[in-house]
């Protein structure tokens, strides 16, 4: 409803595209350090804590409005939802914050995937492809059964199955799921690269492209995978 609205309003050659590949290269650029700090140093969880769920109410509500910004607006705003539940258990057990940061390493293949298509290169290419095997397709299934261990643990601290800790094999579960989805269009996509492939994308996700206000196709940095 608001969207004509927001048409009158937005500079002439506006690029929601664009505009959310530069915002997620800068703030995922801070989430990494500050999270990278945390693992390393043990301090600052607070601020990281914050800064996360800030930025996933920002980006959740930039994608609510301008869903040709990424490939699937869907799948990315169910992610975003599912990972700021997640984030109340460290918030409210601290002794689980290093989940928190065990998962959000994750941000790093999404920095580089970002990065690939914005600007460039082998390196970048190199990184992205090691980045996502071993954070989406190795580490993240791993996540599932150390989460497990950690909910047996508070079973037997608290005498029942049924506390919140539950969640995060559950969760945990579901994003590794997601991944496995987006896996599977990575690499059934690779061997059609070139001229005019890898249209549609943005986010994390998958899905179907289009075209951005003003008429420019987002094709040009909708390379997602």
């Amino acid at each position: 409803m608001w969207r004509p609205l927001l048409r009158h309003v937005q500079p002439q050659g506006w690029d929601p595209v664009m505009l959310h590949d530069v915002f997620n290269l800068v703030a995922l650029g801070a989430l990494n350090a500050l999270n990278a700090h945390f693992i390393l140093g043990g301090g600052g969880f607070e601020l990281f804590w914050t800064s996360c769920m800030v930025y996933f109410l920002i980006d959740t509500a930039f994608v609510g409005i301008y869903p040709q910004s990424v490939k699937s607006p869907v799948v990315i705003l169910s992610h975003h939802l599912v990972t700021a539940v997640y984030m109340l258990i460290p918030y409210h057990y601290p002794k689980y914050q290093w989940c928190m940061a065990a998962c959000m390493t994750v941000e790093v293949n999404t920095w580089l995937l970002i990065a690939r298509r914005v600007i460039g290169g082998p390196l970048i290419e190199a990184a992205f492809y090691v980045t996502w095997i071993l954070l989406r397709n190795v580490y993240y299934p791993y996540l599932i059964w150390a989460f497990y261990g950690e909910w047996r643990a508070e079973s037997r601290l608290c005498g029942s199955p049924w506390n919140p800790i539950l969640a995060t094999p559950c969760m945990q579960a579901f994003l590794s799921g997601l991944n496995l989805h987006w896996s599977v269009q990575l690499f059934k996509k690779r061997p059609r690269r070139g001229p005019g492939a890898g249209q549609g994308g943005g986010g994390t996700g998958g899905g179907g492209g289009g075209r951005g206000a003003g008429g420019e196709p987002v094709a040009k940095y909708n390379k997602h995978l």
